[in-house]
């Protein structure tokens, strides 16, 4: 999917050191999640109120949809972005199915979890991120990569909003309750001795130690991040339709098989 989505990808990300610090603060899972290629614009789920959608639903929660016409205008906007005109294998578009799939699946549960828990994202913080990001770009020239990238500029800015949304569900349900002590940078420092000798062998005793705690937590939350989403897809009921799934992967699927050519 790196390969399909690469100037999407190329356009989410920041500079090394933002990206540093965004990694610092949620699972690096995550951190690639929001920052992929593939998070794009299939906003317009249905509401736990909303009138039914007249497509097939592909993605359902115990309070949001998300449809098979969804899906396909998610994929096909990503695709956009692929600038490379030589064929693609099959079984590479079908793993970036597969992969968008299960990225949208999982920005749904936890967009569901940060309803539940009245976390919000509100215009100022979004602002202060956009122009964090902008300020390391020179006058213009990031308006002009995301044209480039065939992105709108409301797009992107849509998708940083969900970014940064699903850090902040992350960092109050996994990063505010780790605990790490001295013993667990000790014996972290001890088994990277010879990492560190190279890379931080004139760095500050305290920087060291800063970078282990956060190299600490980015792995302590990255291996509790899979059981942590398990338990809320089943908290949420949530269920793919696999039948209506393989369907839309034929090409001659027929009715289900929207965006197919």
């Amino acid at each position: 999917m790196r390969t399909i989505f690469r100037k999407f990808a190329i356009s989410y990300t920041q500079d090394e050191k933002s990206e540093r610090r965004c990694f610092s603060s949620v699972a690096g899972h995550v951190g690639r999640l929001v920052c992929c290629a593939a998070m794009v614009a299939w906003a317009g789920c249905s509401g736990p109120d909303g009138p039914s959608h007249p497509d097939a639903v592909l993605i359902r929660t115990d309070q949001q949809t998300v449809t098979q016409t969804q899906f396909e205008r998610a994929f096909e906007a990503a695709r956009i972005a692929y600038s490379d005109n030589r064929s693609v294998d099959p079984q590479v578009i079908e793993n970036a199915r597969l992969r968008l799939l299960n990225q949208m699946t999982e920005e749904v549960i936890i967009d569901r979890r940060a309803h539940e828990l009245g976390i919000v994202l509100d215009d100022t913080e979004l602002e202060a991120a956009i122009q964090a990001i902008k300020k390391d770009y020179p006058e213009d020239e990031f308006e002009q990569m995301l044209l480039e990238s065939a992105i709108p500029y409301s797009l992107w800015k849509d998708r940083l909003r969900v970014r940064l949304l699903m850090e902040k569900v992350v960092d109050r349900e996994l990063v505010q309750p780790m605990n790490i002590t001295a013993q667990d940078i000790e014996s972290y420092y001890k088994a990277h001795e010879e990492d560190f000798a190279v890379k931080d062998g004139s760095a500050p005793e305290i920087d060291l130690k800063h970078h282990i705690v956060e190299q600490l937590r980015l792995e302590k939350v990255e291996a509790a991040y899979p059981q942590w989403m398990e338990g809320l897809r089943a908290r949420y009921g949530v269920e793919i339709n696999w039948e209506l799934w393989q369907q839309a992967q034929r090409p001659d699927a027929g009715s289900t098989g929207q965006g197919r050519e």
